[in-house]
């Protein structure tokens, strides 16, 4: 628990970045998929709602390097250090993705430029997301190379992304079709479940996994219940989502709104237990 707790501005990244940037491709994919351009150009104007989480996990990594200094040190090893790659990722999705949000706001934006510009957004997403899964696969520390590692942060960041792209589209006042809606909640649902049965094969394989003075289960011991919390409060946002989807009331950004708090917490129960259970081999 001590790792965890000292790397916990990491764990609040690893937790809030990605579900912006999921939220961010919900709502980008939606502009493209509305007809009625002036709704595209609504949602496309809130899209500085996912970018905020973004930014907040950032400036929350960064604050684990300590100095100005460190932080140039580490952007000096792009292509070796994961920890740079990251870091570059996430930055070179929120230029793109904050240039697309300023531009959206101009009258002349075709519908072509639109789909590009989403497009090359959605690449940024999704390679600054690999980057994230794959930052703290390393050899020498058993129980993060292993290969459910960087799928559980993929699942966690869909089933957290998709409420917050949702809340982002009634933050803006629209009322996604029932099919766009339903497709989304779908693949929330769908990761909550993968990511439950990941995390319990995760949890078995920590069996396997000792040194001399501790076994890695010994690290985590309250991963079960972490398991549970984490269907739990997901499945309970989601269902919650679908309610005020379904019935589009005045509260409807109010319960979407809970509804990312629930979800982050449900992901951040996870992240906090993947960096307590750090055990590095031979020792």
């Amino acid at each position: 628990m001590e790792t965890a707790l000292n790397e916990i501005t990491l764990v609040l990244f690893t937790t809030i970045a990605p579900a912006g940037l999921v939220g961010y491709a919900v709502m980008a994919l939606y502009t493209v998929t509305v007809r009625d351009r002036a709704r595209a150009e609504a949602a496309s104007r809130y899209l500085v709602v996912p970018l905020v989480l973004v930014i907040t996990g950032l400036i929350a990594s960064a604050t684990h390097l300590g100095t100005p200094a460190n932080a140039l040190y580490v952007l000096s090893g792009v292509g070796r250090s994961p920890l740079a790659n990251e870091v570059v990722a996430v930055v070179a999705f929120l230029v793109a993705g904050g240039a697309w949000w300023m531009v959206s706001f101009r009258d002349d934006v075709s519908e072509r430029l639109r789909r590009v510009a989403v497009t090359v957004v959605l690449i940024a997403a999704a390679v600054a997301l690999y980057f994230i899964s794959v930052a703290y696969s390393i050899p020498w520390v058993p129980t993060w190379a292993l290969p459910t590692v960087p799928v559980t942060l993929w699942l966690g960041a869909l089933a957290s992304g998709v409420p917050v792209g949702l809340f982002g589209l009634a933050a803006a006042g629209q009322a996604p079709g029932a099919r766009f809606a339903a497709l989304a909640l779908l693949a929330g649902a769908a990761a909550t479940v993968g990511n439950a049965v990941v995390l319990g094969i995760q949890w078995a394989d920590l069996a396997s996994i000792e040194t001399t003075l501790v076994a890695a289960p010994d690290l985590v011991p309250w991963t079960p219940a972490v398991i549970a919390a984490f269907a739990v409060l997901a499945t309970a946002a989601l269902g919650a989502c679908a309610w005020a989807e379904q019935h589009r009331g005045p509260r409807r950004a109010f319960v979407e709104g809970s509804c990312v708090l629930a979800v982050l917490v449900a992901c951040f129960l996870v992240r906090f237990t993947f960096y307590a259970m750090r055990m590095t081999a031979g020792v």
